[in-house]
């Protein structure tokens, strides 16, 4: 959103991207935020407002292999129960992955009421208080987004929908989690 000078000098340039979330990638699991531009005679500034009505967003990475290394033989590719295990351990992920989005879901909404209250000095200059009202609301803004990226090499790939499943309720992406 910060604006960055021309290479000549003579105006600036801002490319703020998307304010919501367009696919299920780490990049776009930071926190948005709008620019608001303040215009007084020949001066501006840009002022970024982070967005609160974002539906939160988790990111995070798994190795199977790393992990039956590091669990002592947890994941053998040779066992039956192979899929179940991956599963468990999978879920646990996941359901890491859930929490962290909530705790960050609460954090940006606490700065989010801030960042408002700080801003609505200037929202009330062009409206009324009780004029403005929340077009928007997430519904059930408990359920997060969440992508877990699987290195399964020498592993059997999990049907997604399925594995999805046990998350229904939980977060608003259950057949693309993995």
């Amino acid at each position: 959103i910060e604006p960055s000078e021309s290479l000549v000098g003579t105006f600036r340039i801002t490319q703020p991207g998307s304010s919501v979330a367009t696919s299920l990638t780490a990049g776009e699991s930071r926190r948005k935020h709008v620019g608001l531009l303040e215009i007084k005679g020949q001066q501006f500034r840009l002022k970024s407002v982070p967005l609160g009505s974002v539906r939160s967003f988790a990111v995070g990475d798994v190795n199977l292999g790393e992990k039956a290394r590091e669990n002592g033989g947890v994941l053998d590719v040779e066992d039956p129960k192979v899929e179940e295990r991956m599963s468990d351990l999978l879920a646990a992920e996941v359901d890491a992955l859930i929490q962290k989005a909530r705790d960050d879901a609460e954090h940006l909404r606490q700065d989010a009421e801030e960042e408002a209250h700080r801003s609505r000095a200037l929202e009330d200059e062009f409206d009324a208080p009780e004029k403005r009202q929340r077009k928007y609301q997430i519904k059930d803004p408990d359920r997060v987004l969440v992508r877990l990226k699987v290195e399964h090499t020498g592993f059997t790939t999990l049907n997604n929908q399925r594995f999805g499943a046990q998350f229904v309720g939980q977060v608003a992406n259950p057949s693309d989690i993995l």
